[in-house]
């Protein structure tokens, strides 16, 4: 085990980490609690099992973010090595979210037995019921926070992304069909690789269980052999035998999954995922091209955006822009939250439906569903996660929906930044050598588990060169990405830096 200098063992000690052993430990499936402990596995173990002894009509129905291609692509390599070959379905974005009633219609007029819905459908009471009526069977797995819950069979956990769930539905799937150990491993070492993925691109906590499973598929993707996801990682800048860090997962190779479904069609994934080797590397560069064409159309709407803002002064913002892509509200609303610091909402026309639909993103500290449900009666539809949630209402409906959100954030009071912004103090002349190295072995890092701030005094500011310039303490110094603080150059005074093992960036200085 690692010996870990004073300010790794002072972050651990303010995140409330006891036992520093166990956090540290090299990952495995061993350290894995039992897939039975997960609501809904073992009943979902026994259905998908006699689907496969009776050779039942199956189709999984994922859906068109990074987390539900993923999650399906990992449920439908596992169903096919025990024996049940799925169809699979992931819907166009214009389909709007969700498991549908016009799906069902179409899935019943072709003869399926069994619909799993992944990283939907826990609140698809309506079309769960139809289906019930016609005799075909619903298995949802899902995370998302509802308030209304489909009468269905479902594995549910808000503590774990879809893929995640998956994966361990797979590990007891394989463990029901008496796979053999070596072969289960291996197979569940390679799905791990994309629940790994998913769990960073989706936000959910990086904390118990779902740390350590989002450790092994990380550590997994450094060995990938897959042709699309290795050019993935070097699109990414990661180098062979080396393992991304979250950064280069969530900023550099998840938005190229996620344009699939942004900018074309989320099955674009499933191809590449699927396919041999020459052709996956030409969609892993599709999806590079796709992403490259998100960033044009982004920029330029955000300007719009900013245009439309002004300086925002409330509490929260609520953004509709009519004709802005719908593939890009997510990402609009994540910028939004970052640029003014406030959670926001950014809504869309819909222009199957004429209702606005739209997502939003919340800042640290304000869980965003929580805020969605006291102005749940402006909504027609809504759900999420505590930082990123989905929603659907009435264009009309927009002004009211807009008061009553603000009202709403307002009466959950954020704390202020500086009360949680160093994790320790550090001083650059008593840098252990091993320090970044030390500071890998706390990644992922993510919601839950953030990149560490640290304090650092009597430092000078060197001159800025391309975004980067360096901080000097005595003789040693620290390269850090300026963000959005400005310093002039022989500046001297405190800086609040964070760190990952790759990179540090200035968050805040205070001048003497």
């Amino acid at each position: 085990m690692m010996h870990l200098c004073q300010p790794m063992l002072d972050i651990l000690l303010r995140r409330s980490i006891d036992d520093v052993d166990e956090f540290l430990a090299p990952p495995s499936w061993a350290r894995m609690p039992s897939s039975s402990s997960i609501e809904g596995v073992e009943e979902a173990v026994r259905r998908l099992a006699r689907a496969a002894q009776q050779k039942e009509r199956a189709v999984i129905y994922g859906d068109y973010d990074c987390d539900g291609v993923l999650a399906t692509a990992i449920l439908a390599a596992t169903l096919r090595r025990v024996g049940l070959t799925c169809a699979t379905y992931v819907p166009h974005r214009d389909e709007g979210y969700g498991f549908s009633s016009e799906a069902l219609h179409r899935f019943s007029r072709q003869g399926f037995q069994l619909i799993l819905m992944v990283d939907n459908g826990i609140n698809a009471q309506m079309p769960v019921r139809v289906a019930q009526r016609l005799g075909i069977d619903t298995l949802v797995v899902d995370h998302h926070l509802i308030d209304t819950r489909a009468s269905t069979l479902a594995v549910w956990s808000p503590k774990f992304s879809a893929a995640g769930l998956a994966l361990l539905l797979s590990r007891a799937l394989l463990e029901h069909s008496a796979v053999p150990d070596g072969q289960a491993v291996a197979l569940l070492d390679s799905l791990g690789r994309l629940a790994a993925i998913a769990a960073i691109a989706d936000c959910v906590p990086l904390t118990g269980s779902n740390r350590l499973l989002t450790r092994l598929g990380i550590e997994a993707l450094q060995d990938t052999r897959h042709s699309g996801l290795r050019k993935l990682l070097d699109l990414a800048g990661v180098a062979k035998g080396k393992a991304p860090t979250s950064e280069q997962i969530a900023f550099r190779i998840a938005p190229r999954i996620n344009a699939a479904g942004r900018m074309d069609h989320p099955r674009l994934v499933l191809e590449m995922l699927a396919a041999s080797s020459d052709a996956a590397v030409e969609g892993a560069l599709v999806l590079d091209r796709l992403n490259q064409e998100r960033r044009r159309v982004e920029r330029t709407v955000f300007a719009q955006l900013i245009e439309q803002v002004g300086d925002c002064r409330d509490t929260a913002l609520v953004i509709y822009g009519e004709c802005w892509p719908k593939g890009i509200a997510g990402i609009l609303a994540a910028r939004a939250a970052e640029h003014y610091g406030v959670p926001a909402i950014v809504l869309v026309r819909d222009q199957r439906t004429c209702l606005a639909v739209g997502s939003g993103r919340s800042v640290r500290g304000l869980n965003l569903i929580r805020a969605l449900r006291q102005s749940s009666q402006h909504l027609l539809r809504f759900g999420g996660h505590e930082q990123a949630a989905g929603l659907t209402l009435a264009v009309e409906a927009i002004p009211e929906f807009r008061e009553s959100f603000l009202a709403a954030v307002a009466k959950e009071p954020l704390r202020p930044d500086d009360s949680k912004l160093e994790d320790a103090e550090l001083t650059l002349h008593g840098l252990p050598k091993d320090f970044f190295l030390q500071l890998q072995q706390l990644e992922p890092f993510g919601i839950g588990n953030p990149a560490p701030v640290f304090r650092i005094p009597l430092v000078v500011a060197g001159p800025a060169r391309s975004g980067r310039f360096h901080l000097q303490q005595g003789q040693n110094r620290l390269q850090v990405r300026s963000g959005k603080v400005i310093v002039p150059a022989g500046q001297q005074g405190t800086a609040w830096v964070e760190m990952t093992g790759s990179e540090s960036t200035l968050v805040r200085f205070l001048a003497a």
